[in-house]
């Protein structure tokens, strides 16, 4: 945040592109507004009230990301000075409201449109909520070792996955064959499907990165080795590299695990010959469940180079979590019901929809 702060030239940019989606957006809902005015009474535990509470959270959220990001722009504009807004407010806003939202994503699946009761979510929820729970105090021991963070994010994408999966029992025990499946199945269904397992998937990478991440600034020179989370690194030799565009020092290693050789790594510290200018290539060993990285530095005299070793567990469940959800949004958008223009159809097709339905 501080970058924007020390270039007002890119903070105004950004203030009118906020002024212009967030103003656009406000003035399109104004204009709409009397299309989707609803007389239709909503129970205080139905699905309308579920989805209320997720979107009120939203906007918190989003507040608090637009405050943290305009702060810095504003300060500076009052004359103020100069502040950085980073990490530990995000950590200490952002995430207790992401925490806050999962409960509520967790039942709204199984929830029933205008009317429900806490009593049939108990009923349904309880038994797999006490199953997750023994998995959020077991996982985190089998792995790295009970950690009270991550145990608490394995509860709460256990708790939006049972209701993931609590919804689609009911949805498909009544259909019979694959024509009345694949109605029951539809774009909007998948897309919710998909954004939530998404959103869980992004909770626990999230919450094992920041909690279990080792990362080493070492001086090293060939034949060394450094030991972290368990992987041994093998700093085998430095050799000059050519490339089409630049000049490259390159250090290759060996990574261990178990006396056994699982990845050959050469990080490079380039220097591009049209500019000048020099690049750190890092080397990354990729897997679904860690990111091993090395990176060069500096020589700092002799042999010996300045090396990050860096060890990511779970960080591609971020990147993966975070495409589901953009691919949820995007299957949701090609529901063919929302661009029907006969209202009585798309009512008719959201009571298809409901668990009650599904239930007759």
């Amino acid at each position: 945040m501080h970058a924007f702060a020390a270039d007002p030239d890119r903070g105004l940019f950004i203030l009118i592109f906020l002024a212009i989606v967030i103003g656009g957006s406000l003035i399109l809902y104004a204009l709409r507004a009397p299309t989707v005015a609803s007389r239709v009474q909503y129970g205080a535990f139905s699905r309308e009230a579920l989805l209320l509470a997720n979107n009120f959270i939203f906007v918190i959220s989003a507040a608090t990301v637009l405050l943290g990001t305009l702060f810095p722009l504003i300060m500076d504009a009052l004359g103020q000075g100069k502040y950085s807004v980073g990490p530990p407010y995000f950590n200490a806003v952002f995430v207790p409201l992401m925490a806050l939202l999962v409960p509520f994503m967790g039942v709204g699946p199984i929830s029933r449109w205008r009317q429900d009761e806490p009593a049939r979510w108990q009923r349904e929820l309880l038994l797999p909520a006490l199953i997750v729970v023994v998995l959020a105090v077991v996982l985190p021991l089998v792995s790295h070792g009970f950690n009270l963070w991550v145990a608490l994010s394995v509860l709460l994408a256990g708790w939006l996955l049972i209701g993931l999966l609590r919804d689609l029992r009911e949805r498909t025990r009544s259909a019979n064959g694959l024509g009345a499946l694949w109605r029951r199945l539809t774009p909007s269904y998948m897309g919710m499907w998909a954004a939530h397992l998404g959103f869980a998937c992004m909770i626990v990478g999230v919450t094992v990165v920041s909690q279990h991440s080792v990362e080493r600034d070492i001086r090293m020179e060939p034949g060394d080795m450094q030991e972290v989370a368990g992987y041994r690194f093998d700093f085998q030799r430095v050799s000059r590299v050519t490339g089409p565009n630049y000049d490259a020092d390159q250090a290759d290693f060996l990574v261990y695990r178990d006396d056994r050789v699982i990845a050959a790594l050469s990080p490079q510290k380039r220097r591009y010959r049209a500019s000048g200018q020099v690049m750190t290539e890092a080397a990354i060993d990729p897997g679904i469940f860690r990111d091993l990285f090395i990176a060069m530095g500096e020589p700092v005299g002799g042999d010996a180079w300045a090396i990050r070793l860096q060890y990511k567990p779970m960080i591609r469940w971020i990147w993966f979590g975070a495409l589901l959800v953009g691919f949820g949004a995007l299957t949701t958008a090609l529901d063919r019901r929302y661009r029907l223009r006969d209202r009585r159809a798309l009512s008719s097709e959201q009571d298809l929809e409901s668990p009650s339905h599904a239930k007759a």
